[in-house]
């Protein structure tokens, strides 16, 4: 990416990371973005319109999950097989640490406690999942990155002033324009500068929303130091440095 181009605005920025919360099921995140956004001079009306456009995308999303889960398992139908509890509760515990749904957690991981798994198995369940949650956002990250390279790579080249290159579709009536006496059209493009920081979490990883600490209290009645899926409180654990607004406006 070249120094002349133009960056995210704030308020795009938001709009991104109100989508990524709504995607990952992080409440924290969703709140503590929802309100940097209209910090950031967002107007209610685009900030729920971007809330209604993350929760189709994460429905469609969900959809084909549910085709594609089935389609591994073969051409062959079958029916479920008549689940145990405990495959139940790990499958259903390991789905809510991935969608970072909190009362979902603390529901199945009261169940795993009451069918006698241990407090080392649940820690295994928590890194198992806490894997998956990085292997995902790494294979993704990494598509998006390659998909961004190809647009790239098929976009018409820009001269540094801002006007767009002499075989850009754009002059392609250039010369009816002008003896029907009408002004060309350009394609003249905003060069900005660098956006002022954003009010994102420093970690960039609002993925992982799990208190570790409190997940175990459920187990032990003790609240024990703080593991993998310390982060639910990732996006609120922002230097006051790059807040713009208080840190406990995320909680």
């Amino acid at each position: 990416m070249t120094t002349n181009e133009q960056r995210l605005s704030v308020e795009q920025r938001e709009l991104v990371a109100v989508g990524a919360s709504i995607g990952a099921g992080c409440h924290p995140c969703v709140k503590y973005h929802i309100k940097a956004g209209t910090d950031a001079g967002l107007a209610r009306g685009r900030v729920l319109a971007a809330v209604t456009s993350a929760e189709r995308v994460a429905a469609e999303a969900a959809e084909r999950m549910h085709v594609h889960a089935r389609a591994q398992l073969g051409a062959e139908p079958a029916l479920p097989a008549e689940v145990s509890p405990l495959d139940d509760v790990l499958a259903s515990f390991g789905a809510a640490l991935a969608a970072n749904d909190l009362a979902n957690i603390e529901r199945h991981l009261q169940a795993a406690s009451e069918l006698g798994i241990s407090r080392s198995q649940l820690q295994d369940a928590i890194e198992v999942t806490q894997k998956v949650q990085q292997n995902a956002a790494r294979i993704h990250g990494e598509k998006a990155e390659r998909l961004l390279e190809s647009t790239a790579a098929a976009a018409p080249s820009a001269d540094h002033d801002g006007a767009c290159a002499d075989d850009c579709p754009c002059h392609a009536d250039e010369e009816e324009t002008a003896a029907a006496g009408i002004e060309s059209a350009t394609c003249a493009t905003e060069a900005s500068s660098e956006p002022s920081r954003s009010a994102f979490p420093p970690t960039g990883d609002c993925s992982s929303g799990l208190a570790h600490s409190t997940t175990y209290a459920a187990v032990s009645g003790e609240r024990a130091e703080a593991g993998p899926f310390k982060a639910m409180g990732r996006c609120c654990a922002m230097n006051d440095s790059q807040a713009p607004h208080p840190r406990n406006d995320c909680r």
